[in-house]
C-alpha cells in the first residue's frame, strides 16, 4: 500500500509567523528558463502551503510574491519563480 505524505507542518511552532511579502527572483542565467509556480486559495490555505514548502527548504518565504486576489471570484494567490536548467 502507498502512504501519501501530507504536505504541510502538524507542528504550528514550525511555522514563521511573518513572512516578507515580497518576491526575490534570481536574474536569469543562459539555459535556464524561469517557472512560476502559483498557490490559489484562501489566506489561511495559501500560507500552510508556503510555510510548508520552506520546511521542506523548496523557498525561503520570503521569496513568494505579496498575496493578491485570483480571478476566481474570492479566490488569493501568491506567486513565486524558479529558474531551471534547460540541459
Amino acid at each position: 500500500m502507498t502512504q501519501t505524505q501530507l504536505f504541510v507542518s502538524t507542528d504550528i511552532n514550525e511555522i514563521p509567523a511573518s513572512p516578507t511579502l515580497q518576491p526575490n527572483p534570481v536574474a536569469a542565467e543562459p539555459n535556464r528558463e524561469p517557472v512560476l509556480i502559483l498557490v490559489i486559495g484562501s489566506q489561511k490555505g495559501i500560507d500552510k502551503i508556503v510555510s510548508a514548502l520552506y520546511l521542506r527548504r523548496f523557498a525561503a518565504v520570503q521569496e513568494w510574491s505579496q498575496i493578491v486576489p485570483a480571478q476566481t471570484f474570492g479566490k488569493l494567490m501568491r506567486s513565486l519563480i524558479r529558474y531551471v536548467s534547460l540541459d
